[in-house]
């Protein structure tokens, strides 16, 4: 398969990597490098000092000296991508290289405030568990904004609504998709669903294509207090929900399978559609594999805390 990164890791750390394929990890934490360098280096020296997992940083050739930086962190593995990639591009490399059985996504320039790894653990290792417990999101002044999301149509437009995650530790919300693809993933499930659309060249929209398929397929997406990541310089979290290249994809996947007396029907959306898509995707594998139609999700999504 061919990747657009390059993978740095100490000569000893590739007999481990084959040791691992036999033992695998519980745990591999991925950091995306989004902030300057010298976030980079104080998150990891948090990650390395307070997370005793597998680390794997995500970045983009000429930030930094990356010969020097594997030097000074010798058991990290950097992923050096040669031109600019979208957030699923970087997660997809992350779930092809960690050989762990769960991966997080976090980012330099954020914080990880919470991870009760017991109970994240324990959820995911449940018979019905999420395909992925997406990030708590808080703001600069430690308060949680509404990361939670929600199906809706607004006339044609894939337009989803927003709520607050319960604070309640013990209680699990669903979520239509984990906010800039941040969160714990199943990476089994993640990779059966096939990662993020690289096809997709908007964090906004991959993460909401991958949600929709992972809901429409039978799985959930949770949030769940005991996973916090906090924005530090800031009030909120704004998504780019713009158009942007194969947004098309998204509503394509997302309304071209209708259910029609309990049966899965192909029929082409009549708003953004991406006829490749439709074609090869829906008619030959979303057709088969789908539980249900979007409106069907809409109509069976909780309204109140389950």
């Amino acid at each position: 398969m061919m990747t657009n990164y390059r993978i740095y890791r100490r000569k000893q750390e590739i007999g481990k990597r084959i040791n691992q394929l036999h033992n695998i990890e519980q745990l591999a934490i991925g950091i995306l490098d989004t902030g300057t360098p010298e976030q980079l280096k104080e998150a990891l020296d948090w990650y390395v000092q307070e997370m005793n997992y597998s680390l794997h940083v995500i970045t983009q050739e000429g930030r930094f000296d990356i010969l020097a930086m594997q030097q000074e962190y010798k058991d990290v593995t950097f992923l050096v991508f040669a031109t600019h990639a979208f957030t699923g591009e970087k997660v997809n490399a992350v779930a092809n290289e960690c050989h762990a059985n769960l991966f997080l996504i976090v980012r330099s320039d954020l914080l990880l405030v919470k991870f009760d790894g017991s109970f994240l653990f324990s959820a995911m290792s449940e018979g019905d568990h999420p395909a992925a417990f997406g990030a708590v999101i808080a703001n600069a002044n430690r308060e949680i904004i509404p990361c939670l999301r929600i199906p809706r149509l607004t006339g044609r437009e894939l337009d989803p609504d927003s709520d607050f995650p319960s604070p309640d530790p013990s209680h699990i919300r669903s979520t239509l998709y984990p906010i800039s693809c941040l969160g714990l993933y199943d990476r089994a499930l993640f990779q059966r669903l096939r990662g993020f659309d690289e096809e997709i060249h908007s964090e906004y929209w991959q993460a909401l294509d991958w949600g929709l398929r992972c809901h429409l397929y039978g799985y959930d997406v949770a949030l769940n207090s005991n996973l916090i990541m906090q924005v530090p310089d800031r009030e909120s979290v704004i998504e780019d929900r713009s158009e942007a290249q194969g947004f098309q994809r998204c509503y394509t996947k997302a309304l071209s399978v209708q259910q029609i007396k309990g049966k899965n029907v192909a029929k082409r959306y009549k708003g953004y559609v991406d006829k490749e898509v439709y074609n090869d995707e829906v008619k030959k594998r979303m057709i088969w594999l789908q539980k249900f139609d979007f409106h069907t999700l809409c109509d069976q999504w909780p309204k109140e805390d389950v």
